[in-house]
């Protein structure tokens, strides 16, 4: 049994909203046990992932310290999997393929099930954005035969999400809806307010490629509300800019440049780098609706060259390695904004490819 000033001091843990890192370390060094030190780091940058993107990162990068001290697979393959998610929110694709990889390898050799059904989720949104959509819809087909056999109801809801966000990319909508519909009445079945927040919001996504503006606004708003119950203030910017691209195509432009305003705080106190793509295309539409080509090929450029630079760390990656030789050492590098000189031929060129495929940016495919 830990003395009782530990657990005091676990208990303070929870009631704080956003945990000092020393703080965290003065606990860690009071436990006897590596594997409790990595429990305890998973958990807290796991629960804070979506709040403070950089203490979940110092959390992930103490987890897999220790958990290389234990020289144990199932711990190791956890602390990977935090920081494959990490690094797939951050916009780096690669890495995190790597860690996922690492981890679904460790998983397979102890024959932890569970831990197997997480990695193959985190795969296939890995997949979908790398747009490797039938090795993204094989990983998620096995994640949900694995949570299942396990009836895990948070996993095959999760996994029956990403399915439908999947078959909107493929732009197979009945399917689509099906998917959200089930993972909706999964969700509401365990009270997963998460899980409820991203049906929703995309669901927003599909009424407003239906002209279902109201609809999706409705549903925005409602995620929104979920998220706050969650504290989840990062990912309100996917539902405000949901909002906004709702409002603009309804040509209630105040309330579009208001919800987008909203996103943008966000987006920027957290350096949300996919949100931020998302942003620039709305303000990309809008500056073309009105025929400001100035500032339209202005939010353009910027917005293909953050793109650029995303391609840039993900170029060349062998998405068949298996990657089981070594652990990665990963590093905490930003991205770096791409400087190019772009001609109005090449801007009015994508003009046509760019609103075809701008709703597609509206859709979260993660966990």
């Amino acid at each position: 049994m830990k003395p009782l000033f530990i657990l005091l001091f676990l208990i303070n843990l929870l009631n704080i909203k956003s945990q000092n890192y020393d703080s965290l370390l003065t606990i860690a060094n009071n436990f006897k046990n590596d594997s409790d030190k990595v429990n305890l780091f998973y958990e807290e940058g796991f629960e804070k992932r979506t709040i403070d993107i950089q203490y979940s990162y110092q959390c992930a990068k103490q987890a897999e310290y220790f958990a290389q001290k234990l020289s144990m697979p199932y711990y190791t393959a956890k602390a990977n999997n935090l920081l494959g998610i990490l690094y797939y929110r951050k916009g780096d694709l690669k890495t995190a393929l790597s860690y996922h990889k690492i981890a679904l390898n460790l998983r397979t050799i102890i024959h932890d099930k569970k831990g197997i059904g997480l990695s193959e989720a985190n795969l296939g949104n890995i997949y979908t954005d790398l747009h490797q959509y039938k090795l993204a819809e094989q990983s998620y087909l096995k994640a949900l035969e694995i949570n299942n056999d396990l009836n895990n109801q948070k996993q095959i809801a999760n996994t029956l999400l990403n399915l439908g966000a999947l078959k909107v990319v493929e732009k197979n909508l009945d399917a689509a809806i099906l998917y959200f519909n089930k993972a909706m009445d999964k969700a509401k079945a365990i009270n997963d307010y998460e899980i409820q927040a991203l049906c929703l919001n995309n669901l927003a996504v599909m009424h407003t490629s239906l002209q279902q503006y109201d609809k999706a606004i409705a549903n925005a708003q409602n995620s929104i509300k979920l998220k706050f119950i969650m504290d989840n203030e990062i990912e309100m910017a996917d539902s405000y800019l949901n909002i906004s691209n709702a409002y603009m195509h309804k040509n209630e432009t105040n309330l579009g440049i208001l919800n987008l305003k909203i996103a943008d705080s966000i987006i920027n106190k957290y350096n949300y780098t996919a949100a931020k793509l998302q942003a620039l295309i709305i303000k990309y539409d809008y500056y073309e609706k009105i025929k400001n080509y100035e500032l339209a090929f202005k939010y353009l450029k910027e917005r293909n060259a953050l793109q650029d630079s995303i391609d840039i760390i993900n170029k060349d990656y062998d998405l068949e390695n298996n990657f089981v030789d070594t652990l990665i050492q990963a590093t905490d590098t930003k991205l770096k904004k791409q400087t190019a000189t772009y001609k109005i031929y090449y801007f009015f060129g994508l003009l046509f490819c760019i609103a075809v495929i701008s709703l597609l940016f509206f859709f979260k495919f993660k966990r």
